[in-house]
């Protein structure tokens, strides 16, 4: 396809609807059209960091409309038409007076006008009075979704720090849940007893765990299942004590921190076919603004971690996992996070391995959730992969 010369996109408050033109069309050229109230300095840098990140060779102008002067938004729409022929109009978003302007213009001459709706992917491209409907399958990853609202993942993040999906510890994560699942609220309190005492344990430094066998308790189950299935490496009983190694520094984080297997089985079972979601990160660390501060540049973040985000094309999916009890404030963060990076655009999701009780309290969180349009994935721990899947699916 060649490329389109110059484009213009009406200015949005959605970010997404600003971008659909560059990922599709690459122009050498998109002049934004808003008005000044609303195309704010910052919004605008947001833009120019996502064009930096995916289409860097594209030029970018932001010109402001009168808001609340047709002629005058006429006349602005028509000097940029004389001045260059053949530009293409994208008409997502945008003010309801600059629509009317560019009616008003194309009732006296032809002008190449189209419409991409995020959500579907489809395109209306019309041009007099043809109008002609495509499917196209856009796609940005997470990274610059959340770059394009404002913020930045942090280095932190736990697909760039701590987890390799590796085949090998995908087949982990699997053999971890089985365990988890037998386990079901045990696996949490388990988990907190086993790293509580490594963490006093003599040889801690060279990866040993020496443990006594009375402090356990019966915790000292799990650990004789974790051995079994491969997850421990010289393990061995001796007396009063059982001393191992973890099979590797991931199994430990695994065990370190209880709720993690959850997040891991939810992102293994969303990512196992590569065509149904388009991008996913683990343990999203969020910086707010866009900017992270150290020594070097001191400040205060505002930050949020996100369990599991997953991207369907240019709609982001953002999960809460919640593997203990759960209360109103998840919801709650969740709509927060979701709005800020997403916009209306966003889907989000709540799940929890264990059931939302049906008493009148669960009956009364899950009414809450509907009415936040936030999807409730519960009872986890009775689902085949198949069923957490295909839920995943219909966010």
């Amino acid at each position: 396809m060649e490329r389109t010369k110059v484009m213009a996109e009406f200015y949005s408050e959605e970010p997404v609807e600003n971008i659909m033109a560059m990922i599709k069309y690459r122009p050498e050229k998109i002049i934004f059209l808003g008005h000044k109230d609303n195309m704010i300095t910052k919004k605008i840098k947001d833009i120019i960091d996502f064009r930096d990140m995916k289409c860097p060779d594209c030029e970018l102008e932001f010109v402001e409309v009168p808001k609340d002067d047709l002629n005058a938004a006429i006349d602005a729409l028509t000097k940029i038409i004389r001045e260059y022929p053949g530009i293409r109009f994208e008409l997502t978003g945008g003010s309801e007076l600059i629509l009317i302007a560019l009616g008003c213009i194309a009732a006296r001459m032809e002008i190449s006008k189209l419409r991409i709706d995020p959500f579907t992917g489809k395109e209306i491209d019309i041009i007099g009075s043809e109008a002609k409907m495509t499917d196209y399958h856009f796609n940005i990853g997470i990274a610059e979704d959340i770059v394009l609202h404002g913020g930045i993942l942090t280095p932190q993040t736990g697909s760039y720090a701590e987890w390799k999906f590796t085949d090998a510890f995908r087949g982990d994560i699997r053999v971890l849940w089985d365990i988890c699942c037998k386990y079901k609220s045990n696996w949490n309190r388990y988990c907190s007893v086993i790293d509580e005492l490594a963490k006093n344990t003599p040889n801690r430094n060279e990866g040993w765990c020496e443990l006594y066998r009375n402090q356990l308790g019966e915790a000292a189950k799990l650990l004789r299942d974790l051995d079994e299935a491969g997850m421990m490496k010289d393990y061995y009983e001796s007396g009063k004590k059982i001393c191992f190694r973890y099979k590797d520094n991931m199994i430990r984080k695994v065990i370190a921190k209880a709720g993690n297997i959850l997040e891991l089985h939810v992102y293994e079972v969303a990512t196992r076919d590569c065509y149904v979601f388009t991008d996913a990160i683990i343990g999203a660390h969020i910086d707010w603004d866009g900017e992270i501060h150290d020594l070097s540049n001191p400040g205060y973040d505002t930050m949020n971690e996100i369990d599991v985000i997953l991207m369907k094309n240019v709609c982001p999916i953002f999960i809460s996992c919640k593997s203990g009890k759960t209360g109103g404030n998840a919801l709650h963060e969740l709509e927060t996070v979701s709005r800020k990076f997403g916009g209306k655009y966003a889907r989000k999701a709540l799940v929890m391995a264990k059931s939302c009780d049906d008493n009148m309290g669960g009956q009364f969180f899950r009414q809450r959730a509907r009415d936040m349009h936030i999807w409730i994935i519960d009872d986890v721990f009775r689902m085949s992969d198949e069923q957490l899947f295909n839920r995943l699916k219909r966010i």
